[in-house]
């Protein structure tokens, strides 16, 4: 069966003229070009990240159960990382876990399933611990900004007196992703979370450092080494991000948008201060009377003078005193005690902490779509909407200059595959159809040459019909009429090429039509002539 199709094909070959072979190797070619620049140009196996961050243990389980199921896969240098074809990361991940991988590093509670007989009430313990410390380890890993977590928990021995009893203390060793921090509440969260799975653990008795040995926490009472810092950070992030939507939202129906960028920075003050006064009399105010005292005395009397001589002595003989004058005396006093009420005003002034101390706005201006006259009143806007204050030190900064081209750069949606992607697979699959489809056209061009097409009419002529008009003749015509080697009309087919053509060009088919009216003995003797090759 199989050498009968190869004879056919063999005979088939040997009957194409010239033109018709280099026409056949011309599209066996050009369909092998295709297929290599196909090939040639497909792109490259996309992988995504399956797993990252794994142990030596869970990455060797992975390979294996990879290489059981013939998924290809590539490895990173270090061995934590584990990429598949991107089509495939989801259900790596699902088969894994069905297999309970990765495991993390660390049992957990497991190890009881695994646990013999005959084990002693110390070695439960030391298990009970390690179950403790892998559990916490792997919800720790959990955390966002977390690559990996180590916990380490001494847990003493009961003791009799209650004044004897150590403390219960632990050490939690993080390893956090490239570029990442934990905020102050993530760091509380994962020492609320230590301290409430392990008894008798309390938040003073934890240390958690990093893995380049840098003290993450320091206590309930210390806060964090990041305490306050990243709150004020993400305060004055929103601050000003609020203040840049706003002027962008100004600035777009001037300039246009996309035409124009505004950024703000921001210095906020974090002082918080506290000032208390004390004011008397405040405004000026008369002071109000609280009481007043008031006191008046009079007195009013006869002053008489003695006469004599004053010295004498007392030995000497007195004698009766002369009357002398005397004198009328009056006298007044008066006083007034008022007690005023006590005016006095007392101010305590709190200064909030985060007020801005300094604004710097800066504004980029399309200058191929702006016009750079519209800047100084873009400034004065900007200016009066930010509340800017030249004495504290603020400044606006507005340029108008030209904008790149940057539409190229957003060929790629949001979780999408790249539009460029997409063009060029389009490009592949019309070159491929363009391709054969231009090497047909050339190769037809080639088959059906107008000196070929006269090859059915001499022949008839010579066989005894009328000789007819040599019109182009279809390809199909002039194939049935090269293979006719046997029939006797056709043998002197290349002598007849100079037949008079004094007839009128008519098309194939009437040409046809008109020889099997006229002579219909000469068709049907030329039909089974290709009848008898055929068989």
């Amino acid at each position: 069966m199989v050498n009968a199709q190869i004879e056919r094909l063999r005979n088939a070959w040997n009957r194409l003229s010239m033109n018709q072979r280099v026409a056949v190797i011309a599209v066996l070619i050009t369909a092998v070009m295709a297929l290599g620049l196909l090939i040639a140009t497909r792109p490259p196996q996309r992988y995504g990240i399956a797993f990252s961050g794994l142990s030596g243990e869970d990455a060797a389980a992975i390979v294996e159960n990879l290489r059981a199921k013939g998924i290809p896969y590539e490895l990173s240098s270090d061995g934590g990382t584990i990429r598949v074809p991107a089509d495939q990361v989801a259900a790596v991940r699902l088969d894994a876990a069905s297999q309970g991988l990765p495991r993390g590093g660390s049992d957990g509670f497991e190890l009881f399933d695994k646990s013999s007989l005959g084990l002693t009430d110390f070695t439960q313990r030391v298990n009970y611990q390690r179950a403790i410390e892998g559990e916490l380890e792997r919800t720790i890993a959990k955390i966002d900004a977390v690559e990996a977590a180590r916990v380490h928990i001494v847990i003493p021995e009961e003791s009799l007196f209650t004044d004897e009893q150590q403390p219960t203390t632990a050490a939690v060793v993080l390893k956090l992703k490239s570029g990442r921090q934990l905020t102050d509440a993530q760091i509380r969260g994962i020492t609320h979370l230590v301290s409430g799975a392990v008894p008798n653990l309390k938040p003073e008795n934890l240390t958690v450092i990093d893995n380049a040995g840098n003290p993450i926490w320091a206590g309930p009472d210390g806060g964090s080494q990041f305490s306050g810092l990243d709150e004020r950070f993400r305060l004055q992030q929103a601050y000003e991000q609020n203040l840049e939507r706003q002027l962008q939202a100004l600035v777009n129906p001037i300039a246009g948008p996309g035409h124009a960028v505004v950024r703000v920075s921001a210095t906020l003050n974090w002082d918080e201060r506290n000032s208390q006064s004390e004011i008397y009399s405040p405004d000026g105010q008369q002071p109000q009377v609280r009481s007043q005292q008031e006191r008046e005395q009079r007195t009013s009397g006869t002053v008489t003078e003695t006469g004599g001589v004053p010295g004498v002595d007392e030995n000497v003989q007195t004698y009766p005193e002369t009357p002398g004058t005397g004198n009328q005396s009056e006298s007044s006093s008066r006083e007034v005690t008022t007690n005023y009420e006590l005016s006095r005003r007392v101010e305590q002034v709190v200064q909030a902490p985060g007020q801005v101390q300094r604004l710097s706005v800066a504004v980029m201006l399309d200058g191929s779509q702006v016009d750079p006259a519209v800047a100084q009143e873009i400034q004065d806007v900007i200016s009066a909407a930010a509340g800017l204050v030249p004495q504290r030190g603020d400044t606006i900064t507005v340029t108008a200059v030209p904008f790149s081209d940057l539409g190229n750069q957003n060929l790629i949606p949001d979780g999408g595959t790249p539009i460029l992607e997409y063009a060029l697979t389009a490009l592949k699959v019309l070159g491929l159809i363009a391709i054969p489809l231009v090497a047909l056209f050339f190769a037809r061009r080639i088959l059906v040459k107008p000196d070929d097409a006269g090859e059915l009419t001499p022949a008839l002529a010579t066989a005894g019909g009328p000789a007819l008009a040599e019109p182009p003749m279809p390809a199909f015509a002039t194939q049935r009429i090269s293979i006719s080697e046997t029939s006797p009309a056709l043998e002197d087919e290349d002598q007849s090429q100079s037949t008079d053509r004094g007839l009128p060009q008519l098309p194939a088919h009437l040409q046809v039509i008109e020889l099997a009216n006229t002579d219909p003995g000469q068709v049907a003797q030329l039909l089974r002539a290709w009848m008898s090759e055929e068989q």
